[in-house]
């Protein structure tokens, strides 16, 4: 059964829901607290009020239900971060701006936030592989449309863009479910701050290198 008592939803965004939009609440509550396979399309049915013809009619199957919410939250959380994004135009205002959006909007959507990290790979979502690399590849293309003149200008070191996302996402991801699991040592914001420390210098070629570099083009 749905929690009685819970914090709005992201999705939660008019109090004249749609037919679409109350079984996507009603879905991520179910699948939040009892589990995507405990879920049955009735329940679904039942909690958001809506009809089984209707649900079909939106969503095709329970299957089909899992993959719309999924790719529903990732557009919300990629929508929000991009907000906070686009007042950067540098490869560390980026940086800064991502881990403490990231993080922020986690916690701020728990359920959101566990379902898009615990499901990416659920049957349903697979699916829809190919759909959801082409919005991944047309996301990421303006972020590393800024990195990619500071690794020419010797500030960022020349990484696969690959090896680049998973330095930058990894740290932030391994620290959020620590956070879930209650196992945090420090707040989100402290978090945030060492976080983008350390990924800044995973990711930047050190101060010395840098000028070293800019000496040896100049000879």
């Amino acid at each position: 059964m749905a929690r009685s008592a819970r914090k709005p939803t992201i999705l939660d965004h008019t109090a004249k829901a749609g037919a679409r939009e109350r079984a996507l609440i009603a879905a991520l509550a179910l699948f939040d607290s009892q589990g995507v396979e405990s879920t049955t399309i009735e329940q679904v049915r039942d909690a958001a009020a809506v009809s089984i013809g209707s649900l079909y009619h939106h969503f095709g199957s329970r299957e089909g239900l899992v993959t719309a919410l999924y790719e529903d939250l990732l557009e919300r959380y990629r929508m929000a971060l991009m907000a906070d994004l686009s007042r950067h135009d540098t490869p560390r205002g980026f940086l800064d701006a991502f881990v403490k959006t990231h993080i922020a909007w986690s916690i701020r959507h728990p359920d959101a936030a566990r379902f898009l990290a615990e499901h990416r790979y659920h049957r349903a979502v697979t699916v829809a592989e190919a759909k959801l690399q082409r919005g991944t590849a047309d996301f990421l293309r303006p972020l590393m449309l800024v990195f990619r003149p500071a690794v020419e200008a010797g500030i960022l070191k020349p990484l696969a863009p690959d090896v680049l996302i998973s330095l930058v996402v990894g740290p932030v991801q391994a620290w959020l479910r620590s956070h879930r699991a209650g196992k945090a040592s420090i707040r989100p914001d402290l978090a945030a701050k060492q976080l983008t420390d350390a990924i800044w210098d995973a990711i930047a070629v050190s101060a010395t290198t840098s000028t070293t570099a800019r000496k040896t083009r100049k000879t």
